[in-house]
C-alpha cells in the first residue's frame, strides 16, 4: 500500500509458488500497466510471508500446491498471507476461476490510485461485476457521452470495461485517446481490451464486426472478469445484438433529450422493452441530456410522467465544453472537472453505482 501522500514508481506483486513458469505469466499479464509493476518470484513460504509482512507488496499471486514450506507447516499458507498484512490482495491460483483477470483488474484499480494523493482504498471484497448499459432514446442524445464519462467516473476508484454494444460511425475510439491492446488467452471471447490515455481504471472494447447475438453471451461473461463495472454502450436503436444484452443489465439508462421527438421516442423504447425475457433485470431509468441553452418545450418532470419511469440523472447544456472535450479526445470529467456538467456527470455514475 502506498503511505498517504507518498507516490511509487509502480505496484509491487509477489509471486509465490515452485514453478518459475508462473511468475512469468504474471510478468506477461502486467506488461502493459503504467507506471511498470514490479514482479517478484519467491518459492520459499516463510520468506513469502516475512516479505509481504514487510508492508510494501500491493498483491500476491500464489500456488500453495508448488511452494516449499521453508521449515514451518504452511498447509493453510493463503490464510496466513492475507493476515500478514491487511493491504495486500491474495490470488490462489487454484480457487480463482480466471487468475489473471483477477489480477488485471486489482493492477487497474491499484495504478488509479497511484496517480492520485491520499490514502488508499480497503481491499476490493470479491462481489459480482454490476452491468450498466445507456441506451439513446434516438440518434444524438449522447449516450455515447453519457457511457464514456460515467465508466470515467466510476473507474476513479473501480477497475470499469466499456464496451459498444451499438455503435455507429460514432465510435468511442473517437472520443478519447487509447494505447496498446492488452492480450487475452488464447480462444477468448474477446480480442483484446484497450486502455485509455491518462485513465488506468478504464479499459475499452470497441466495436466488432464479428459480435453477433449468439456470441454475446460470451463476450459479456469474458469482461465480466476484467471488471468492477462493466458499461455498456447500447447505441440508440434496439438491435437484436443490444436486445441479447438487456436482460443481464443490472441498471439501464434511457439517454433522453428535453424535446417532444426524444420523449416520445424514449417512450416506445420503454413499452418495446416491457416484453417478457426482454427488460434488465435491474431498474430502468432517465438521464436527462439538455442540450438547448434556450428555454425547453418540455421539463423534467413532464419528461418522467410522459416516459413512465423515473429520472436517475440530468445534465445541464454545455455544448462549447463538450465540443471541445470531443476536440481533445478527452471525457467531459477529466477536461474540465469544475463544470456544472462534469459535476452532472460524476453524479449521474454515483446514482447508477448506488441503484446497483
Amino acid at each position: 500500500m502506498l503511505i498517504e501522500n507518498q507516490k511509487r514508481d509502480g505496484l509491487r506483486i509477489l509471486v509465490v509458488g515452485g514453478d518459475p513458469g508462473l511468475a512469468e505469466k504474471v510478468r506477461q499479464c502486467v506488461a502493459q500497466s503504467q507506471p511498470p509493476a514490479s514482479v517478484q518470484w519467491l518459492r520459499n513460504a516463510a520468506l513469502a510471508l516475512a516479505r509481504v509482512g514487510g508492508g510494501d507488496i500491493d498483491a500476491v499471486v500464489v500456488d500453495p500446491a508448488s511452494t516449499r514450506p521453508g521449515g514451518d507447516d504452511l498447509g493453510d499458507l493463503p490464510e496466513r498471507l492475507r493476515g500478514a498484512s491487511k493491504r495486500t490482495q491474495t490470488i490462489v491460483v487454484s480457487e480463482s476461476r480466471d487468475w489473471t483477470a483477477d489480477l488485471r483488474r486489482i493492477v487497474a484499480a491499484g495504478v488509479r490510485h497511484a496517480e492520485t494523493s491520499g490514502p488508499r482504498p480497503a481491499a476490493r471484497e470479491a462481489r459480482k461485476t454490476k452491468i450498466i448499459g445507456l441506451l439513446g432514446a434516438k440518434g444524438g442524445v449522447g449516450a455515447t457521452t453519457v457511457a464514456l464519462n460515467m465508466a470515467v467516473a466510476l473507474g476513479e476508484k473501480c477497475a470499469v470495461v466499456l464496451a459498444e454494444f451499438g455503435a455507429g460511425n460514432d465510435t468511442l475510439a473517437l472520443h478519447v485517446r487509447t494505447t496498446a491492446k492488452s492480450a487475452q488467452r488464447p480462444g477468448a471471447a474477446l480480442d483484446g481490451l484497450w486502455p485509455v490515455k491518462g485513465i488506468p481504471g478504464l479499459r475499452l472494447a470497441l466495436a466488432q464486426d464479428g459480435l453477433s447475438p449468439e456470441t454475446a453471451a460470451g463476450a459479456l461473461e469474458a469482461m465480466e472478469a476484467e471488471a468492477d463495472y462493466l458499461v455498456l454502450d447500447l447505441g440508440s436503436a434496439l438491435t437484436p445484438l443490444v436486445k441479447s444484452a438487456l436482460p443481464r443489465l443490472d441498471a439501464l439508462g434511457l439517454v433522453v433529450d428535453l424535446e417532444i421527438l426524444s420523449v416520445e421516442c424514449a417512450r416506445r423504447v420503454v413499452s418495446a422493452i416491457g416484453q417478457p425475457d426482454l427488460g434488465p433485470r435491474g431498474g430502468i431509468g432517465i438521464v436527462v441530456v439538455n442540450r438547448a441553452s434556450l428555454a425547453c418545450p418540455i421539463g423534467v418532470d413532464e419528461v418522467q410522467r410522459l416516459v413512465g419511469v423515473p429520472v436517475w440523472g440530468a445534465v445541464p447544456p454545455a455544448g462549447d465544453l463538450c465540443s471541445a472535450a470531443q476536440k481533445a479526445r478527452r471525457p467531459v470529467v477529466t477536461f474540465q472537472p469544475e463544470s456544472l456538467a462534469a459535476q452532472s456527470l460524476v453524479q449521474v455514475a454515483s446514482s447508477f453505482a448506488e441503484l446497483t
